[in-house]
């Protein structure tokens, strides 16, 4: 189950991450000579209908010598919809929508319905707030460093409250001008994952047959 809570986590933070480019480019748009700021950045991301991108995903974990690579693709619907899919080493799905949770593996067995479960509950109600363009309240919840030079921007984000900060030591988004750059996701057992993207789609507006089918929910077998 912790392997399934973390997994929630880093596909939140990955959407996050979609987003806040989003947000950079609606920044960049308004005043292009203009710094960077994270209101800026914050305005947009509160304004998309959706986005969807490839990842190459690289997990560097303590106990083993060479680091984990996943790739896969990931698509959020705001305020809660989120599916993760990966392709290689091996084919998963997670999906989240609305008050539901569930995740399956290529390894078989029935799917895992994490909707009943309190701390996965919590970590999406923390990533949730990433995306609402609220940044009051994401003080409340984070504690955010935000430094730009010229158009290069990066903003580190700190959990402040129990569960997510028990887990999660930070999250760092790097950037230029409208491009996301890199995210690292930086663990308190000393895990680090470190996402680049590919094929960015920002404020892709989906069909109600889209979403029907994008987040169906994984059955058990």
């Amino acid at each position: 189950m912790r392997r399934h809570i973390r997994l929630i986590g880093a596909s939140f933070a990955l959407a996050g991450a979609l987003l806040l480019a989003r947000g950079a480019a609606a920044a960049e748009a308004a005043r292009p000579t203009a710094t960077p700021t994270l209101e800026a950045l914050m305005a947009g991301m509160a304004e998309t209908s959706g986005v969807m991108a490839g990842f190459l995903e690289r997990k560097e974990i303590a106990l083993l010598s060479e680091p984990i690579e996943t790739h896969g693709q990931l698509v959020f619907v705001p305020p809660d919809h989120l599916v993760r899919t990966t392709d290689s080493p091996s084919r998963s799905r997670l999906v989240i929508a609305g008050e539901r949770f569930a995740f399956r593996d290529a390894a078989g067995g029935d799917a895992v319905d994490l909707s009943a479960n309190p701390l996965a509950r919590e970590f999406v109600e923390n990533f949730i707030v990433l995306f609402n363009g609220d940044l009051a309240k994401l003080r409340e919840r984070y504690e955010p460093t935000f430094s730009a030079t010229g158009a290069t921007w990066s903003l580190v984000l700190r959990p402040r409250h129990h569960p997510l900060a028990d887990l999660i030591d930070s999250i760092t988004l790097e950037g230029s001008g409208a491009m996301l750059k890199r995210m690292e996701m930086l663990e308190h057992d000393g895990d680090r994952t470190t996402t680049t993207f590919q094929d960015v789609v920002v404020d892709r507006r989906f069909t109600p047959e889209e979403i029907e089918r994008l987040f169906a929910l994984p059955e058990a077998e």
